[in-house]
Parts: structure tokens; C-alpha cells; sequence
């Protein structure tokens, strides 16, 4: 199967992932994960929910997708050229975020305040370790083979040695809701509540000594945030006014902002000119031209899209 050029959605509102072609920029198919299933139920494990709710997928390059299922809290084994979810694995409470390192899957389970290890060669779950309150990000340095966690609702993040030496909680100011790992800083995006309007907080902290050395506050709520690499340059998206931000995180100054409509949650970028932003409240797909700032394309997909993966 030729992967080159594909994306594909997660539809947690409907059970469904949407694969596109991006040559064509069309949807290709639409991927019902209960039906696909029930037509193998005497082979695959029970579905105890009423809803599955994929949300986040990695790919291992070796044909198989998994996927974080917030409602069935499980992961699914995908095989991509056949369409079918070839295994299940139940984990913590309301799975989201999913990475993949070294043969193993790390999964954020948000409701149980834990780190799902599995064992990709087996799909087998190895431990669960405790973290802050609701983690919801997870993102991987792996030259020094460290994995940090956002707990959302933790005002922390949690970095453990994935040599099994430390598992270090680092407090915060504010909720985290995204992180980006660079060589010398961390850059946090978090939540900003004082009990009467809620706002954003973009923090730089040092990796050495976890101290924060620059904090910028600003209006709105923003879901997510993308760094592109080599530049000071980075993308937030605003549920509450629609808008994708461009800014310099060192100078601190708003570059432009970008009208999507609805509400833009997460991002994804393709390394160079393209990023895809799934939208909850239109279910669409936005393309968007990052050198000229304007939206490429808008592609229906299904309920309430979450989590994207790009093949390339």
C-alpha cells in the first residue's frame, strides 16, 4: 500500500477514521471501527462501552496503526493495508495521548493519573506508572531517553528516566496543556484560570534547572501549540474565537492571525510549507499554507476530529 501523501483522521464523536488523499486533497474512505469489529467478533475481545472514541494514533512504520480509544479505554492494533483491528488492549481510564519509542507505546491515561508502558512486539501492557492529574501530553527526548508528562489539571509535569532511575514531579504556576522539547529549553502551554476569566500562559523553562525564564500571558483559550523547527516561529490554535495564532515566542510578539472558524483543536505539521488542523465543532480537516498565512483547503471528515496522523 502506498502511504505517501495520506492522512488520516480520528473521529471520536462517531467511532470512525477518516483517510484522505492529500494529492487529490479528497477523503478516500471513511473507517467504522465498530463495524469493522463486529465482523470479526469471535476473534478480536469484548467491547464493554457503548462508544469507542478514537482519539489519538501513532504508526509504526512497519503497517500498523494504534490507536488511543477515550471511551473504551483501550488501544487498538490496526493493519493498515486491510483495514482491520487486528487487536485490542485495555489500559488506564480514558487513554489519550499515544507515543511510540523503542518497540514500546506510551500511553496518557487521563482519568487514572498514570502512563500505560506496552510492549509493541507482544501488545502486551508492562506497568502502569503513576503521574501527576490528568495527563494529557506526552512527548519523548530520545537522546537522552527521558519522557515528560503534562498533567492538565496538576499544575505539573512529570520527567521520567525511561531507565527506570526517576520519575521527578516538576510544579507549575498554571495547568499545562502542551509541551515542546528543544535541546537547552521546554517550551508550556498552559491554562490560566484566576476564578473569573481564563486565559494562556506560553512559559520557556530551562532543562537544567527547571526554572522558568520567560512567561507570556495572553487572552483566549489555546488547546494546542506547534513549534516549527529551526525558527522561533510557533502556531497556537483558539477554541474560543477560531482563530490560528502565528507567533515569535522570543520576542513574545504576535505575527498574524488566521480566521478557521469553529473550533480548532489539534495540529500537525508536514515539515514544510503544510500544517492540518482538526476542527471539533465543523468536522473538517483545515489545510493551512503556512508562507502565505491562508487556508489551503477544508475537508469534511466525521464527528468531533481529534487526533491526526500524517504518512509522508
Amino acid at each position: 500500500m502506498i502511504l505517501k501523501r495520506k492522512v488520516m483522521v480520528a473521529n471520536t464523536g462517531e467511532d470512525t477514521l477518516t483517510y484522505i488523499d492529500l494529492k487529490n486533497r479528497e477523503m478516500i474512505e471513511t473507517i467504522g471501527l465498530r463495524n469493522i469489529i463486529s465482523n470479526h467478533k469471535d476473534t478480536m475481545p469484548r467491547i464493554d462501552s457503548s462508544f469507542i472514541g478514537p482519539y489519538d494514533m501513532v504508526y509504526n512504520g512497519c503497517g500498523f496503526i494504534y490507536c488511543t480509544n477515550n471511551y473504551n479505554n483501550s488501544i487498538f492494533k490496526i493493519d493498515i493495508k486491510s483495514k482491520k483491528v487486528v487487536d485490542l488492549l485495555h489500559v488506564g481510564s480514558f487513554p489519550t495521548c499515544i507515543r511510540n519509542f523503542k518497540d514500546y507505546l506510551f500511553i496518557a491515561n487521563s482519568d487514572s493519573n498514570s502512563i500505560s508502558i506496552v510492549d509493541e512486539k507482544s501488545f502486551s501492557l508492562i506497568e502502569n506508572i503513576p503521574v501527576g492529574e490528568k495527563p494529557e501530553d506526552i512527548e519523548i527526548d530520545e537522546d537522552n531517553m527521558k519522557m515528560y508528562v503534562v498533567n492538565s489539571n496538576g499544575h505539573s509535569i512529570n520527567i521520567i528516566d525511561l531507565r527506570g532511575k526517576d520519575n521527578r514531579l516538576v510544579r507549575l504556576d498554571n495547568n499545562p496543556v502542551k509541551i515542546i522539547i528543544e535541546k537547552e529549553s521546554i517550551f508550556i502551554l498552559s491554562i490560566v484560570n484566576n476564578g473569573i476569566t481564563s486565559n494562556s500562559n506560553i512559559s520557556i523553562m530551562d532543562r537544567k534547572s527547571y526554572k522558568i525564564q520567560e512567561s507570556i500571558n495572553f487572552k483566549g483559550i489555546f488547546s494546542t501549540m506547534l513549534k516549527i523547527n529551526g525558527s522561533e516561529i510557533i502556531f497556537i490554535t483558539n477554541m474560543d474565537n477560531g482563530f490560528l495564532y502565528r507567533m515569535n515566542i522570543i520576542k513574545g510578539n504576535l505575527l498574524s492571525k488566521t480566521y478557521l472558524n469553529g473550533m480548532p483543536n489539534k495540529l500537525e505539521w508536514d515539515g514544510d510549507n503544510t500544517l492540518f488542523i482538526s476542527n471539533i465543532s465543523t468536522n473538517t480537516l483545515t489545510l493551512f499554507d503556512i508562507n502565505s498565512d491562508k487556508v489551503i483547503d477544508n475537508i469534511k471528515v466525521g464527528m468531533e476530529p481529534n487526533g491526526i496522523l500524517l504518512f509522508d
